[in-house]
């Protein structure tokens, strides 16, 4: 098997460079696509792992277990640290299955036996008879002669919480910082040195995606599955963007349709013919009343009408009043004689200046001469400014008379072309205005009177324009916030077209890239499983064909075809359940006898369920195979297992597990 580092060249090859970074990127992480797809660069290539290449194999060396599963008092499993067959046997309940869970927990802190089954089951790990401290610990030895490495993993008393373990990593006598756990034990996934029961009930019982993913660590492949899911998930969450865009433009467009407001007519033009041609400048101008609509001359009058209020007529009656008193009071009988008694005089002053002293033209009695002269003028001037005053005063009352009609013309330019915008949307309101509009007079008698009416009706129309505006506001406050959440929804789906494009690509590119690794994978690990699936089969009359294993995501599936006396079918169609056991055996075996594992040791629970006499000689064959150069440790309650390696005559340690009462178990050599 190649290493990560192999299979991340290998697939780089195969990658045009528009795609390569993001394949890549997900290859290592979800943290690195995310810094590619955000513009950053993929991460280096990574580097050779510690126990891969055929680096240090490790051996079990002992096991021991306390107050787990079936197992109450301490009880330890001494093992050779060597290639060689140990077998354990016992009958069903003396704590064989709970030895075996022990290792996998050990190093993985699961168990696949456990993995499918309720709560229930996972909830009763604690032994029942143990009431103190529980535990569980595996020592393992590196090849050749290295310091064992002991893992230890502890519940205090009474702690029900399988995840609350307490790690200790011991190399040698020494404990690691933090219960820090080696390099080696990253590669348990991909290499699996267990072997249970579970594991052969995939091949019957595992759904397809499953089954792909318990046999595509064999092959390396279990990196391309990880990068493929990391870039379907981030083009998933793109494209509900979508989706979740293209549903929104359906209801905001029948959101819009059903309003009767020429803003929703005007958002539903400039949505377009669909969400991808929508003007979203333009949309949220709309959504923010920025632009010209249908009502824009009765909203514009609307609103003046409501920012200005009618002038004050009082200032103007009071000044028409007091100069109409000023009038009166000028104008009266002594102001008229006094306009004769200067004219008079000052044709009098003109006779005297023409003709000198001479008595009085008038009176007779008098005499025109020098003192009656300078008399006369005084007086004129006096009557001459009583004239002017005459004149201010009617000046005054023109003016007052003038500014009054200016006002009320004013008022009539400025609010009537308001009352007639208004019409139509306030009809009672603005004809009550434009007839008070009518009906006001420049007649200082009658001007007040018009103007209350004036007023009144100014104010009805300004509280109904002040409403309908309101009305209008808060009835475009959803539709226009609707609009805007659209539009910075669609902005985010523009801003990520070209990442989802590329990440359509890559998952493409990815899918070729892995079907053609697959492919020249998976012939040498077919080669060994129906090397295996021959021995196992015996007087079957089943043939393996090649095992097929394709798709990606949800799709991903293996398939099992087979020939039964020539005739073409599927396996779980024509197997009886002994020939599946044998066949997970065959599927799942290569994977522990690995040349890259780091691990020398498999150990196997319960193997030969349901298998025939003649199976069970072959799996014995197999088993003697593989201890050649393998730790192999087989836990079984079916004697035919230990008989046929004894018929074989292969070398094999042979333990017994026996409980007594109390979960009391004690493994005795046989």
């Amino acid at each position: 098997m190649e290493n990560v580092m192999s299979l991340y060249h290998e697939v780089a090859a195969r990658l045009d460079p528009d795609v390569r970074d993001l394949v890549l990127s997900a290859l290592h992480s979800d943290e690195a696509l995310d810094g590619v797809l955000r513009g950053g660069s993929p991460p280096p290539a990574p580097e050779e792992e510690a126990g891969e290449g055929g680096g240090t194999g490790l051996f079990l060396e002992s096991v021991m277990v306390r107050g787990f599963r079936g197992i109450g008092p301490t009880t330890s499993l001494p093992l050779a640290a060597a290639p060689g067959l140990t077998v354990i046997t016992g009958r069903n309940g003396s704590g064989k299955s709970s030895f075996a869970e022990a290792v996998e927990f050990a190093l993985t802190q699961d168990s696949t036996r456990w993995a499918q089954r309720p709560a229930a089951f996972r909830g009763g790990w604690r032994n029942l008879h143990q009431d103190g401290d529980a535990g569980v610990q595996v020592t393992l030895r590196p090849e050749p002669g290295g310091l064992p490495v002991t893992i230890r993993r502890t519940w205090r008393a009474g702690s029900a919480d399988l995840a609350s373990a307490e790690t200790v990593v011991l190399h040698g006598t020494t404990a690691a910082p933090g219960g820090r756990m080696p390099g080696w034990v990253r590669q348990i996934d991909r290499y699996r040195p267990f072997l249970s029961a579970r594991d052969l009930e995939r091949v019957i019982t595992a759904k397809p995606a499953e089954l792909y993913d318990a046999i595509a660590p064999i092959l390396g492949l279990g990196p391309l599955t990880e990068a493929d899911k990391r870039l379907h998930r981030q083009r998933k969450i793109r494209e509900d963007r979508v989706k979740s865009l293209k549903s929104g433009y359906v209801a905001l467009r029948t959101r819009l349709g059903a309003l009767d407001d020429p803003r929703a007519g005007q958002a539903l033009s400039t949505l377009g013919i669909s969400s991808g041609h929508a003007d979203l400048e333009a949309l949220v101008l709309i959504a923010g009343d920025e632009v010209e609509t249908g009502d824009a001359r009765v909203l514009a009058a609307a609103r003046r009408l409501t920012a200005e209020d009618l002038p004050d007529l009082w200032p103007v009656l009071t000044e028409l009043n007091d100069a109409a008193k000023e009038v009166e009071a000028a104008t009266g009988a002594e102001s008229t004689a006094a306009h004769r008694a200067a004219d008079l005089l000052h044709r009098a002053l003109d006779l005297h200046r023409e003709g000198g002293d001479q008595p009085c033209p008038v009176c007779g009695s008098g005499r025109l001469d020098a003192a009656w002269q300078s008399s006369a003028r005084a007086e004129l001037e006096r009557l001459t400014a009583a004239a002017a005053s005459i004149r201010a005063a009617r000046d005054r009352h023109a003016a007052a008379l003038r500014a009054l009609s200016e006002l009320c013309g004013d008022v009539r330019r400025r609010v009537l072309p308001l009352a007639g915008a208004l019409a139509g949307e306030l009809p009672e309101p603005a004809a009550a205005l434009r007839s008070a509009l009518s009906a006001m007079s420049g007649d200082p008698a009658t001007a007040h009177v018009g103007w209350e009416a004036l007023a009144a009706a100014h104010a009805r129309l300004t509280a109904a324009a002040t409403d309908w505006l309101g009305r209008r506001h808060d009835g475009w406050r959803e539709p226009g916030a609707a609009i805007r959440r659209w539009a910075d929804d669609a902005r985010v789906v523009r801003a990520e077209a070209a990442e989802l494009d590329r990440l359509v690509r890559a998952r493409a590119a990815l899918t070729t890239a892995a079907a053609e690794i697959r492919t020249s994978r998976l012939g040498a690990f077919v080669a060994r499983s129906g090397d295996l699936w021959r021995r196992l089969r015996q007087e079957s009359n089943v043939d393996l064909r090649q095992i097929v294993m394709s798709g990606t995501s949800t799709s991903r599936r293996v398939e099992f075809p087979v020939a039964v006396d020539g005739a073409e079918t599927s396996a779980l169609a024509v197997m009886s359940q002994g020939e599946l056991h044998a066949l997970g055996l065959a599927v799942f075996l290569p994977r522990a006898g690995a040349d890259a594992s780091p691990f020398r040791f498999v150990v196997i629970d319960d193997p030969v369920q349901s298998m025939d006499l003649s199976k069970v000689s072959g799996l014995a064959e197999i088993l003697r195979e593989m201890a050649r150069d393998r730790q192999v440790i087989v836990f079984t309650h079916d004697d035919r297992l230990p008989e046929a390696i004894t018929r074989l005559g292969a070398p094999a340690t042979t333990w017994e597990m026996i409980r007594q009462r109390r979960s009391a178990v004690t493994v005795q050599r046989r």
